[in-house]
């Protein structure tokens, strides 16, 4: 008979091992910028300068702090959660429209020969693309996807980049030779479009290239552009980097077909009139009839490792047609350092300058940038 001192120890001993097996990470990052912008003529701004302090997020990852949580079950399985909550480090409050985990939020089964099933809200195909195919990643003004050219009638961006989809059920395969494949679907919910996404990567040595096809169907009309059930925003991208040790080279590709603003397909969160909204806040563009259906858009860079710091500079260029075939561009030079003063604690700069048909109409024809990321 198992005496009470016996039982207790016993008990102790499973405990350990369930603590052995499960593991609960806290992380995170704070990341705030100066920036002194000076805006083109027939811009909001009018032509002015202004400078202000921003979260990171203006151009790039932005703050935030995470929970990462992982059971080993045995056999080669282990059940994994990300909870991960955006915020304004400049104000303090909530990003991506208040939500508790706007960043993510998932619960997945991961095989060590199966493969891998996430379940819940998820960063989108051609987000994760992008970060390969810059010098500082989805960070500062350097990014082809940052969300800060503002033109009188909306954002809009040089890459489409809505981050993230809700109610996603994604498909991540073993990684064989370097290569590794995803699908994406998400349902819908309401009036919310229904999204699908097809992913490879192939990641060994010096090389990285990732290519990826996402569409929607969109489940209500968009009075002149789509009706329901239309398949709109067909997003083709891809990137990549080679690193040749003293240096390191960048492109990417981005083609869209049949955008539609109205559609909620690659949405980051509804809008509080009837359930939709999505990343593309405006295509009608200045000196263009009729909204942009098209986009072709492409970015090269390098980027130099000096000791602690690394330099980067980038070309990007876009393409916007509306149904008729005419079309305005946008371009934009950008060059950029960072510094690491520790593995968590980087000091960074950049500077972008934009061109092109649209430069005049933007607030950012000119942003310089000054920051600090401290991770944890």
């Amino acid at each position: 008979m198992m005496t009470k001192g016996a039982a207790v120890a016993a008990m102790g001993m499973v405990a350990g091992v369930a603590l052995a097996q499960s593991s609960v990470t806290l992380y995170g990052q704070v990341d705030v910028n100066y920036q002194h912008l000076r805006s083109g003529d027939s811009s909001p701004l009018a032509g002015q300068s202004l400078n202000r302090l921003a979260d990171g997020g203006v151009t790039g990852p932005g703050s935030r702090w995470g929970l990462r949580v992982s059971e080993d079950l045995g056999n080669g399985l282990k059940a994994n959660v990300v909870l991960e909550s955006g915020f304004n480090a400049d104000v303090g409050t909530s990003a991506q429209g208040g939500r508790l985990f706007g960043r993510q939020a998932f619960v997945s089964l991961v095989s060590a020969s199966a493969g891998e099933i996430r379940l819940g809200r998820q960063y989108i195909f051609h987000e994760e693309v992008q970060a390969l195919n810059n010098p500082f990643a989805n960070s500062t003004i350097l990014n082809p996807g940052a969300p800060s050219v503002t033109l009188p009638a909306g954002v809009v961006q040089m890459f489409i980049d809505a981050p993230r989809i809700d109610n996603a059920v994604q498909y991540l395969s073993p990684s064989v030779a370097g290569l590794r494949l995803q699908a994406m679907v998400a349902a819908g919910e309401g009036l919310v479009d229904r999204y699908h996404g097809l992913k490879g990567l192939y990641a060994k040595g010096p090389l990285n290239v990732a290519l990826s096809y996402e569409q929607s169907k969109a489940r209500v009309a968009t009075a002149g552009v789509a009706a329901a059930g239309d398949t709109v925003n067909r997003i083709l991208e891809l990137g990549g980097n080679y690193n040749f040790g003293a240096f390191k080279l960048f492109a990417g590709y981005q083609r869209g077909k049949d955008l539609t603003p109205g559609s909620s397909g690659i949405i980051t969160a509804p809008s509080p009139a009837g359930g939709v909204g999505t990343q593309i806040a405006t295509l009608t563009l200045p000196g263009l009839a009729g909204p942009a259906t098209r986009l072709k858009a492409y970015t090269v860079g390098a980027s130099v490792p000096i000791g602690a710091a690394t330099v980067g500079v980038n070309y990007t260029r876009s393409q916007f047609e509306n149904a008729a075939g005419a079309d305005r561009t946008l371009g934009r030079v950008g060059l950029g350092v960072t510094y690491s003063l520790s593995k968590l604690t980087t000091v960074y700069s950049a500077i972008g300058v934009h061109n092109g048909d649209l430069k005049e109409f933007v607030n950012e024809k000119t942003l310089f940038q000054v920051g600090v990321r401290k991770a944890f």
